[in-house]
């Protein structure tokens, strides 16, 4: 194949996420408020919880709202509503695309037809995508991210790693990516700097997303706080009773 071709090939990969097998919802949404919201990438499938300002959840790359069953119940103990969405591609949203602009053009659909947003939580990929939704004028109270990374480079060497893909035909896919999907490649979470309110938290044997990359974050964000712990994981950290109860308090 030429250089284009497997940069396209390479290209469709990385914005495509696999769909688990079952579609899943968050046990507290079940009797919830469900929304089906047209957006660029067809409808989107989000719930609210719960009266009055919410909590935005936005779940990582192949997950879904089911992710944050465990926060949405400890929110409606204390009165707080909640708002979950699936990302575009994701649960029950359509979609066979997902990149941070697209997930963030989602969002901010979310925000409009389900709000009022107070606060927003993402794990993950929902980082990356809270950042673009911030740059386009996104302005919650304050913002929680668990295991954020700083944007999708590694990604795209990753997946050429496995496949003995060549650095030259990464940088293709990387232009055609910017150029097709309409957004930078190359973007930095940390670069964001946003004044909001932030909470950090991280596992320091997370396999997935280092934790360096929260870390770097927490220290370009001016009013960002880094809550490090261990033995949690990438996905775990989302679901542990302890780390609920502080972003309980901070979200508050």
């Amino acid at each position: 194949m030429s250089i284009d071709e497997q940069a396209r090939a390479l290209l469709k990969e990385v914005v495509t996420p696999k769909r688990r097998a079952r579609q899943r919802i968050a046990e507290p949404l079940r009797e919830a408020q469900d929304f089906q919201i047209e957006t660029p990438t067809g409808i989107v499938a989000a719930w609210r919880a719960g009266e009055g300002p919410a909590v935005l959840l936005v779940h990582g790359w192949q997950d879904d709202n089911a992710l944050w069953s465990p926060l949405i119940s400890a929110l409606a103990e204390i009165g707080i509503a909640s708002v979950a969405f699936d990302l575009p591609g994701h649960g029950f949203s359509e979609g066979d695309k997902c990149s941070p602009g697209l997930a963030a053009e989602a969002l901010q659909s979310v925000v409009r037809e389900a709000g009022p947003i107070d606060a927003v939580v993402t794990h993950s990929f929902g980082g990356p995508v809270t950042g673009f939704a911030l740059i386009n004028g996104f302005a919650p109270r304050r913002i929680v991210m668990i295991a954020p990374p700083r944007g999708r480079n590694k990604r795209w060497f990753d997946f050429a790693a496995e496949r003995g893909i060549p650095d030259e035909v990464v940088h293709r896919a990387r232009e055609l990516y910017a150029a097709e999907v309409g957004l930078r490649a190359a973007f930095d979470l940390a670069e964001v700097a946003s004044p909001i309110e932030t909470l950090v938290v991280h596992s320091m044997d997370d396999d997935a997303v280092e934790w360096e990359n929260g870390e770097a974050i927490a220290q370009r964000w001016p009013n960002a706080e880094l809550v490090l712990c261990d033995g949690l994981g990438h996905r775990m950290i989302a679901q542990d009773r302890g780390v609920i109860e502080r972003i309980v308090q901070f979200v508050a």
